[in-house]
C-alpha cells in the first residue's frame, strides 16, 4: 500500500479551518473508496489571519512543515492570500538546501494573486514583497504547481494578466474556471479533482502532462 498522502490547507485572508470549501475536501479526500493512495487532510489555523503577516505566517508554517522534514507524500493546497504564504515558505525553506532540496508532492494554488484591484494598506505588504520565485519552484516537481483562477473574481479582475504571470515566474499549470468568483464555496468538484490528478497522477504522465 503506497503512503498517506498529508494535504495541508492554507486558507484565505481571515478564514478559518471551518470555512468555505475546506471541511468538505477534508471529509471527502479522507473518505474516498476509488483512490489509490489514502489521505489526510490537516487544516491550518493560521496566525492572527485577520491581518495575516508575512513573517508569522512564515514561523508558523516552519514549525508545522519543518524544511528537512518536506517529502513527495506532502501537498500543499493555498487560497489567495494562502497560495502566496505558501510562496513566500518554500523560497524561505529552499535557502536551507544549496544543494539536492527536498520537493514536496506538488502544490494547487486556488485563487492566487499577485495584485488586486483595490488594495489596502495590509494587503500591499503582501504584493510588494518580494519572493524568490525560483527558489520556490525547487521544492515543487516539474508539472506539479496547479492554478485554479476565476474569469470573475471580484478582487482580481485582470485575471488573464494573472495567468500570465503564474505562468512566467513559476511555470504554472493554469485553469481558468468560469464564475466562480473568489472560489469561496462550502463544495468545489474542481479543487477536489485538481488536488487529486496532482496526488494520484503516476509520474510518467505527469511530466507528460
Amino acid at each position: 500500500m503506497s503512503a498517506t498522502k498529508h494535504v495541508y490547507v492554507v486558507p484565505r485572508w481571515a478564514g478559518s479551518a471551518h470555512d468555505d470549501w475546506y471541511p468538505w475536501l477534508k471529509r471527502q479526500l479522507e473518505s474516498l473508496s476509488d483512490s489509490p493512495v489514502t489521505y489526510e487532510v490537516h487544516l491550518l489555523t493560521m496566525p492572527a489571519w485577520d491581518l495575516p503577516t508575512i513573517e508569522q505566517a512564515n514561523d508558523y508554517l516552519a514549525t508545522v512543515l519543518p524544511p528537512r522534514e518536506l517529502n513527495e507524500n506532502i501537498y500543499l493546497v493555498g487560497h489567495s492570500v494562502g497560495c502566496l504564504a505558501i510562496l513566500h515558505y518554500l523560497a524561505q525553506a529552499a535557502e536551507q538546501f544549496p544543494v539536492h532540496p527536498p520537493q514536496v508532492g506538488g502544490v494547487l494554488c486556488v485563487a492566487g494573486w499577485f495584485s488586486v484591484d483595490s488594495p489596502w494598506q495590509d494587503i500591499l505588504n503582501w504584493i510588494h514583497a518580494p519572493i524568490d520565485y525560483e527558489a520556490a519552484r525547487r521544492l515543487i516537481p516539474a508539472h506539479k504547481l496547479t492554478v485554479l483562477l476565476s474569469d470573475d473574481d471580484p478582487y482580481t479582475s485582470g485575471y488573464q494578466e494573472n495567468e500570465q504571470l503564474w505562468v512566467e515566474r513559476l511555470s504554472s499549470n493554469v485553469s481558468i474556471l468560469p464564475g466562480r468568483q473568489h472560489f469561496s464555496a462550502q463544495l468545489d468538484a474542481d479543487i477536489l479533482d485538481a488536488l487529486r490528478d496532482l496526488a494520484e497522477a503516476p509520474a510518467a504522465l505527469a511530466v507528460e502532462k
